[in-house]
């Protein structure tokens, strides 16, 4: 049963993290890493801790109603955020997203509704300035927080739980998929030629994000033994229409398979109930991947993408070839 509120809590938390802490935080101390490193690194502390219990935080109702309130308290600070309180607000982001994560197993039509609000406001909101976003990071927050009261209400969708379809190489391919993400959108938004958030191409973006979204939600089955070359694909065609200088085509295709990829994680990590497990995926690709994706960014090593690329490329060519060679010798047997 679709659950409205569900859906505006996952979407403001994905809102709170596009427009605060990724893009908002990280503007607003000019991408200087020594200023705000304790964000990433309370992030990722807390994504490791978040299974264990912390007296009356005992179930995860309750941490989410925490650590979300604790996002809310920190935002109140903003921009103007220490270490401490950037800190504190890593904890609390790195123990409410695997949380989140495991309140949406099943639900794959709230996923890819919040999914499609998060990236049509984050594209609309993109160029309102960082240091004005204050009372928007106020209002995410507390949107999230009084939702979060009503999550415990909802019917429980029974859901197999299959952590051997979790693979050692698809969790090494979700942290690529999040560094190259990482790597092309900070590149992106420092061009000074080729900055397609801040182009009258915008509308074109919001646009393939919703369609990149239904894409990923009407054939989260039909292409499920193949969405991880789909996704390679994607972002080959990105990076080249990138180098390329074509901003309207990537204007469609990056923020498609970005909307389609992101849909495509959730998914699979719903799927596991283990909260410690997914806390270890998030450091992986969340903090690790992701900030990895940042770095080379502003080294200016957006090249280092395409090897990663090329590495994913022969990987599920050959991948495609031994699965197709073992249904061929499974029917002659």
């Amino acid at each position: 049963m679709f659950n409205a509120l569900f859906t505006l809590f996952v979407a403001s938390e994905f809102c709170y993290y596009l427009l605060i802490a990724q893009t908002g935080i990280i503007e607003v101390f000019h991408s200087n890493i020594q200023a705000f490193f304790t964000l990433p690194l309370g992030g990722g502390l807390g994504s490791l801790l978040v299974y264990r219990s912390f007296g009356w935080l005992n179930t995860d109702q309750k941490k989410i109603i925490f650590f979300v309130g604790l996002q809310a308290l920190c935002s109140l600070f903003y921009p103007a955020l220490n270490l401490v309180v950037l800190g504190a607000l890593g904890i609390s982001l790195g123990m409410s997203a695997p949380l989140l994560i495991k309140f949406t197993k099943g639900r794959y039509t709230e996923i890819a509704i919040a999914l499609g609000i998060t990236y049509a406001l984050a594209t609309a909101l993109f160029t309102y300035e960082p240091i004005l976003r204050g009372n928007l990071a106020i209002a995410l927050s507390l949107v999230a927080f009084t939702c979060s009261f009503f999550i415990h209400r909802m019917p429980e969708h029974r859901v197999e739980i299959e952590p051997q379809n979790l693979s050692v190489y698809a969790v090494l391919s979700m942290a690529i998929w999040a560094f190259l993400d990482a790597n092309l959108f900070e590149t992106l938004s420092r061009s000074s030629d080729i900055s397609i958030w801040r182009a009258q191409t915008w509308h074109i973006i919001l646009v393939f994000h919703v369609v990149g979204m239904g894409a990923a939600y009407l054939l989260r089955d039909t292409l499920k033994e193949h969405h991880s070359f789909v996704i390679v694909a994607l972002f080959a065609l990105s990076y080249m229409l990138y180098a390329s200088r074509e901003a309207v085509l990537l204007s469609m295709v990056y923020p498609f398979v970005i909307s389609y990829y992101n849909f495509v994680i959730l998914k699979r990590l719903s799927k596991l109930g283990n909260l410690r497990l997914l806390g270890m995926i998030m450091v992986l690709t969340g903090w690790i991947a992701g900030g990895g994706g940042l770095l080379s960014a502003l080294g200016g090593y957006t090249y280092v993408g395409v090897i990663f690329i090329c590495i994913l490329l022969c990987a599920e060519i050959y991948n495609f070839i031994y699965q197709t060679s073992q249904k061929r010798i499974n029917n002659v047997q």
